[in-house]
């Protein structure tokens, strides 16, 4: 790294000196203890409650499957990405401007936040997409892209140099197994119309596979990580990515559609966070949430499901 003059944190760049880099931040072992407290209650709650096996999806003709295997993909995402190599250098995330980057956390929660309390009240399927496209697309690339140009970086995002079959592999695993096969909740029973598959699951791909990859990965735990620790900043995230889904793939009281969403989606959200912690990569994130959301449709529409 080329040496940094000293200047203050928070100075913009107009003078081309570059604020001094603040170290990787640890993490303080109570909220990390806490966070994962969460997940293992959720845990036991579903199983407690649906011994017989969970309904992934709120969408009708799915059938129970057994809490256990639907954890497998996630599982093994997770333990391949801890295995294989890490690469050359490092993977860590330092602050330049500490209060811009509190600004720019607490602006991404908000939106992360907003948009969940939203979904119950949007008047039509539609809005779904288009404020998901708004609130985790356009609004943060736009609101960041500017703070960039205007006042430089307010972290810094180190990655280490790995051949790229080596995320690609964990994120294939997740994406594949997830969606095929016995430890997925297989292919609906019926279909919608063409068309509205079509552009059903090319507005996911885009809105969900990239969209929810670039808010709660690069944008959010990228961030979230500079303040207070990679494992603190990769189960808050994730909880918050598990709880969205809280009002379209639960069922149930509210507290039971909770404890679902962080047990499934929360656990798929801690996978594809460690998968960017790991390499700094956001294309496997979206490859697995891609596959994750849209490989049943593409073997349906190749002739391979029902």
């Amino acid at each position: 790294m080329a040496p940094l003059r000293n200047t203050a944190p928070d100075d913009p760049p107009s003078a081309w000196a570059p604020a001094p880099v603040r170290p990787p931040q640890s993490d303080r072992p109570a909220p990390v203890i806490a966070l994962a407290a969460v997940f293992v209650l959720s845990l036991v709650l579903v199983a407690v409650r649906s011994p017989d096996g969970v309904v992934a999806s709120a969408d009708p003709g799915f059938e129970p499957v057994p809490l256990p295997l639907l954890l497998v993909p996630a599982a093994a995402c997770i333990a391949l990405t801890l295995l294989l190599p890490r690469g050359a250098g490092r993977a860590a995330v330092a602050v330049r401007r500490p209060r811009s980057v509190r600004a720019e956390t607490s602006g991404l929660l908000a939106l992360a936040v907003g948009f969940t309390l939203a979904v119950p009240i949007l008047p039509r399927p539609e809005d779904y997409v288009l404020l998901k496209a708004a609130m985790f697309m356009l609004i943060p690339s736009v609101v960041l892209g500017e703070i960039l140009r205007r006042r430089g970086a307010s972290v810094e995002i180190e990655r280490p140099d790995i051949p790229a079959w080596v995320p690609l592999l964990p994120a294939l695993v997740l994406g594949v197994t997830a969606t095929v096969g016995p430890f997925s909740p297989g292919p609906p029973a019926t279909w919608p119309p063409l068309a509205m598959l079509l552009i059903g699951a090319s507005a996911t791909a885009v809105t969900a596979g990239l969209g929810e990859e670039l808010l709660y990965r690069r944008f959010l735990q990228t961030r979230l990580e500079a303040l207070c620790g990679p494992w603190t900043a990769l189960l808050a995230v994730s909880l918050l990515f598990g709880l969205m889904h809280v009002f379209t793939h639960g069922a149930g009281p509210l507290w039971a559609s909770a404890a679902q969403a962080i047990a499934l989606q929360g656990v798929t959200g801690v996978a594809l966070g460690l998968l960017w912690r790991r390499w700094r990569r956001l294309w496997p994130c979206v490859l697995a949430h891609v596959l994750l959301n849209g490989l049943t449709v593409l073997l349906h529409l190749v002739g391979l499901t029902g």
